[in-house]
């Protein structure tokens, strides 16, 4: 979960995602390419509220880019931490086989 304060003061909560996340955003989605936005909408609480993906498309472009840039600063987290625990694990197997 990250927190953020948004270009406009908003205060931003971001959820962290997971894959039912990404699938009810595409199935909320009318086109591809509102995915993200109903992403953001999935996985972001602004000034407290949950909004449609509707709502985001009509914040400011400045607003829905930070938005966007933390959801994949939290999902890259997710990433690099998942990676670097499958390598402490791999370093463990090589140390214990040597």
């Amino acid at each position: 979960m990250k927190h953020i304060t948004l270009p406009s003061g908003k205060k931003a909560k971001i959820d962290d995602g997971k894959g039912y996340h990404l699938l009810q955003s595409q199935r909320k989605a009318k086109a591809t390419d509102e995915i993200p936005y109903a992403l953001i909408a999935e996985l972001a609480e602004i000034d407290g509220q949950k909004l449609p993906y509707e709502d985001i498309l009509q914040l400011s472009l400045n607003d829905v880019s930070t938005l966007l840039n933390a959801i994949n600063e939290v999902s890259e987290g997710n990433f690099t931490t998942a990676k670097q625990s499958s390598s402490s694990a791999q370093q463990q197997t090589q140390h214990y086989q040597k």
